[in-house]
């Protein structure tokens, strides 16, 4: 749109009086309105957003050893002191679980060579020890150990009490100690290791290495 204003100026200046006259045309221009040839369509554009959420899983595992001491066919033993592994888990749909894995399936000894087994090699049941029967497995229970979230639920073959236990095996992906269905931090699973001998166990340094490892499922 153009706007024009024009403006003319005359002066007159009389011969006999000191008059000044100053008249003033002003004409203003019609309005013009000027359009383009093409009027542009209105656009859009899309913006795509995204965002990412990594599923946070942690496991940790202490002390480093536990030890039964000498054993003895007339009673059950303890090894002191427990262990403890301590589980978080976030943003996982599906949840987190705590795996056990054993080196030998029992309390081994190379010479010479014998295992003081678990309860049975299947592992799938909990089996009661008895002095004078061999015999070697783990309890387990869930502590709240200062986190948030649900307790970790523990497998009912390790949620046993007494002399009770739970079997062990060699592959960690097929035996789950405990897991959480929802977000879970700082919340730990107590282990507790009974073994048991007999009068025909042989005299030795019998060792076994236990691997505990959080998986999301």
């Amino acid at each position: 749109m153009i706007i024009e204003l024009q403006f003319t100026v005359f002066g007159f200046f009389g011969a006999l009086a000191s008059i000044l006259l100053i008249v003033l045309f002003g004409t203003v221009g019609l309005e013009e309105i000027i359009l383009s040839d093409s009027v542009s369509a209105a656009t859009t554009s899309n913006v795509a957003v995204t965002a990412e959420v990594t599923v946070s899983i942690g496991c940790d595992s202490s002390p480093g050893s536990t030890a039964f001491g000498t054993l003895s066919s007339t009673v059950t033993s303890t090894a002191s002191p427990n262990a403890s592994t301590t589980m978080a888990c976030a943003n996982s749909g599906t949840g987190c679980v705590l795996y056990v894995k054993d080196a030998n399936a029992g309390l081994a000894t190379d010479t010479p060579s014998h295992t003081i087994p678990s309860p049975n090699a299947a592992a799938d049941a909990s089996t009661t020890l008895a002095a004078g029967t061999e015999g070697y497995g783990i309890q387990a229970t869930s502590t709240a150990a200062g986190g948030s979230g649900n307790l970790l639920p523990v497998e009912l073959r390790y949620a046993v009490t007494d002399n009770d236990v739970g079997g062990l095996v060699v592959d960690s992906e097929t035996q789950a100690l405990a897991s959480a269905n929802s977000t879970t931090t700082g919340r730990e699973v107590l282990i507790t290791h009974i073994a048991a001998i007999s009068d025909a166990t042989p005299g030795a340094l019998y060792e076994d290495t236990i691997t505990y490892s959080c998986l999301v499922q």
